[in-house]
C-alpha cells in the first residue's frame, strides 16, 4: 500500500505509515506522476484535485484534513469511483478563538466595550455556532445570525436566524463564517460585494475567516478608506497565496489563511480522515498519538483594578497572538508577486506553535464575580487564587502595629504577672493560716464538748459492771479523772497553737526565698504526735 501525505500535515507521520509505506509530498505542487504508484493520498486545502491530477492513477482514497472541500473537483473523483473524506468542523474551535482575538484586540484599538454591541454572524455552523457562544457569554454581545439554508432544512435553533440585508443595518461586527458556494441559490462567492454593501451600518467592523472570495477585497479597501467600515481583519484572500497589497495596507489585523492552525484544529483533521481510510480498509486505528502540552499551559493574573475585558485581553494576548501573526505577515510583504506567493506559503507552513484556549490553565488572582464565567466560557482552565493583598496585610501589620504594642506591654505584663503570682500565693498561704487558726479557736473554745469523749468511755467502762449507788469515793475518783482530762485538752490546745503559728511562718518566708535555694538547717521539723496516756479511775485500780 503506496500513501502519499501533505507535509503539513500535524501527526501524519505516526499515523500514516500505520497503513503502509508512506511519504511526505509538498500539496501545492503535486503532479500526476507523483501520484503513478498511489493508492491513498492525503492532503489539505493547498493541494488542487482534478481531472487531471488524477488521470492514469491508481488513487483508490483521498482523505482531505480541512474543513472545505472546493479544492476537490468531486465530479472526477466520482467517475473514477475514487472515495473521498473531509473533516468538517476539525479546526472549528481555532477559528472562534482566533474571532475573539481579534474582537479583543480591535476593542482596545477603538477604545470601546463590546458588552452590549451586536454580533452578525453570517454562517452558523460549526465555527458560527462556537463564535456565538464565546461572543454572547464571554463578551456579553447581542448576537444575531444568519443562515438560510439552515432555515430551509427546518433546523429548530435556526428559527430566529434574520435575513442578510437585515443583518448587515443591525451589526456592529459582521463576521463571515460560510462554505466558499460558486453557484446555487445560496452562492457565498461575493456575498459581501455590490449595491449590498450599502446597508451596512455605518462604522461596522468586519471579520473574514471563511473564504477569499466571499468579500470583494477592492471594496473593502474602499470602503475602510471612506470610513464606510471602521476595522476589518482578514485572514482569507481573493487569489491566495497572493493577496490584496491595499486591503492588508488599510486594515487592523492581516493575517495568511491561519486561523484553523492551532494544533488541535490541524491534529484533529488528520485524525478524522486517517479514521476515513481506516474504515475504507477495515483496519484498527490504534491509539491517538499525546498532544504536546501548550507553550503557555499556566498563567497567573492579577485582576486588581483591571476590567472583565481587561483580563481576557492578557490571556488570549498570551495563548493566541494575532497581533504577532498581522506583524510577520506585513514583515514578508514584497512588491514582486511571486516572491508574495512564496511568502505566503512559508509563513503557513512555518506558523509557530498554537494550542487552544482549553489547553491553558488560569490563576486569577483579586478577580471580579463575573470573569470566571467569561474564561471558562471560552474554554479556559480557571483557577481562583490567594491574592497577594491578603498576603502583604499580615507583614506589615507585624512590622509597624503588633510589634510596637508588644514591646511597650511586656514589661507592664511581666509585671503584672508577677505581681499576680505573688498575691496568689499569699493569698494560699494566708487562706492556709486561716483555715489552721480557725480549727484551733475552735477547739479551745469547747473543750467541754471535747471532754465529753473520754468521759463516755469512763462511763461505758463502769457501766460494764453492776451498778451500784455512787459512793462519796467514787464522786472524788470522777472529778479527779475530769481534772485530768481538761488538763490533757489543754496540752493539744496548746500544741495546735504552735503548730498554727509555725506554719504561718514558714508560709510567709516562703515566697522571699530565691527559687532553687535549699531550705536552711535551722528549720524547724513538723511537731511529732505524743503517745496518749490512757487515764484510770483510781476505781478499777483498786
Amino acid at each position: 500500500m503506496n500513501i502519499l501525505y501533505d507535509r503539513n500535515m500535524v501527526l501524519g507521520e505516526a499515523l500514516f505509515p500505520r497503513l503502509g509505506k508512506a511519504k511526505a509530498i509538498e500539496g501545492r505542487s503535486l503532479t500526476a506522476k507523483d501520484l503513478a504508484k498511489t493508492d491513498l493520498l492525503f492532503i489539505r486545502s493547498t493541494c488542487r484535485v482534478n481531472e487531471d491530477l488524477l488521470q492514469n492513477t491508481p488513487v483508490r482514497f483521498i482523505g482531505s484534513g480541512v474543513v472545505g472541500t472546493d479544492h476537490i473537483d468531486f465530479a472526477a473523483t466520482r467517475t473514477r469511483g475514487i472515495q473521498v473524506a473531509a473533516a468538517p468542523g476539525c479546526n472549528a474551535e481555532s477559528v472562534a478563538d482566533y474571532v475573539i482575538a481579534a474582537l479583543l484586540v480591535i476593542g482596545e484599538r477603538q477604545q470601546r466595550s463590546w458588552q452590549g454591541a451586536t454580533l452578525g454572524i453570517v454562517g452558523v455552523g460549526h465555527v458560527g455556532r462556537l463564535v456565538w457562544k464565546f461572543a454572547e457569554q464571554a463578551l456579553g454581545m447581542k448576537v444575531i445570525g444568519c443562515d438560510p439554508p439552515r432555515q430551509e432544512d427546518g433546523d429548530f435553533m435556526a428559527r430566529d436566524f434574520i435575513a442578510y440585508e437585515q443583518l448587515l443595518e443591525q451589526a456592529d461586527v459582521i463576521t463571515f463564517h460560510v462554505p466558499l458556494n460558486k453557484e446555487g441559490p445560496h452562492k457565498t462567492v461575493g456575498m459581501f460585494a455590490g449595491p449590498i454593501v450599502r446597508k451596512v451600518k455605518p462604522g461596522a467592523v468586519l471579520l473574514n475567516f471563511a473564504r477569499g472570495p466571499v468579500c470583494d477585497n477592492a471594496l473593502v479597501a474602499t470602503m475602510l478608506g471612506a470610513g464606510l467600515l471602521s476595522d476589518a481583519a482578514i485572514d482569507c484572500w481573493e487569489g491566495e497565496p497572493d493577496y490584496s497589497p491595499e486591503l492588508a495596507a488599510v486594515a487592523a489585523l492581516t493575517t495568511p489563511h491561519i486561523a484553523g492552525h492551532a494544533y488541535e484544529g490541524k491534529a484533529n483533521g488528520t485524525l478524522q480522515v486517517y479514521q476515513a481510510a481506516c474504515a475504507f480498509l477495515g483496519k484498527d486505528p490504534g491509539e491517538t498519538p499525546a498532544f504536546p502540552p501548550a507553550e503557555v499551559a499556566t498563567l497567573t493574573i492579577d485582576c486588581t483594578d483591571k476590567s472583565d475585558e481587561a483580563v481576557m485581553r492578557i490571556a488570549v494576548r498570551a495563548t493566541c497572538d494575532i497581533e504577532g501573526d498581522t506583524a510577520r505577515f506585513r514583515a514578508a510583504f514584497d512588491g514582486n508577486v511571486d516572491r508574495r506567493k512564496a511568502n505566503f506559503d512559508a509563513l503557513r507552513k512555518n506558523y509557530p506553535f498554537r494550542r487552544l484556549f482549553s489547553a491553558t490553565t488560569l490563576t486569577l488572582l483579586n478577580p471580579s464575580p463575573t470573569i470566571e464565567a467569561k474564561l471558562t466560557a471560552l474554554g479556559f482552565q480557571v483557577i481562583i487564587g490567594v491574592t497577594p493583598k491578603a498576603k502583604a496585610k499580615k507583614p506589615t501589620a507585624k512590622k509597624t502595629t503588633q510589634p510596637k504594642a508588644k514591646a511597650a506591654k511586656k514589661p507592664a505584663s511581666a509585671k503584672k504577672v508577677a505581681t499576680k503570682k505573688m498575691t496568689s500565693t499569699k493569698q494560699v498561704a494566708k487562706a492556709k493560716v486561716a483555715k489552721n487558726s480557725t480549727a484551733a479557736k475552735k477547739v479551745a473554745a469547747k473543750p467541754k464538748a471535747t471532754a465529753k469523749k473520754p468521759k463516755a468511755k469512763v462511763v461505758k467502762q463502769s457501766e460494764a459492771k453492776p451498778q451500784k449507788a455512787p459512793s462519796k469515793k467514787t464522786a472524788g475518783a470522777k472529778q479527779v479523772a475530769k481534772a485530768k482530762v481538761a488538763k490533757t485538752v489543754a496540752k493539744k490546745s496548746n500544741a495546735a497553737k504552735k503548730v498554727t503559728a509555725k506554719a504561718k511562718a514558714k508560709a510567709v518566708k516562703k515566697p522571699a526565698a530565691k527559687p532553687g535555694k535549699a531550705p536552711s538547717k535551722g528549720t524547724p521539723k513538723a511537731p511529732t504526735k505524743r503517745k496518749r496516756t490512757p487515764v484510770v479511775s483510781k476505781t478499777h485500780t483498786k
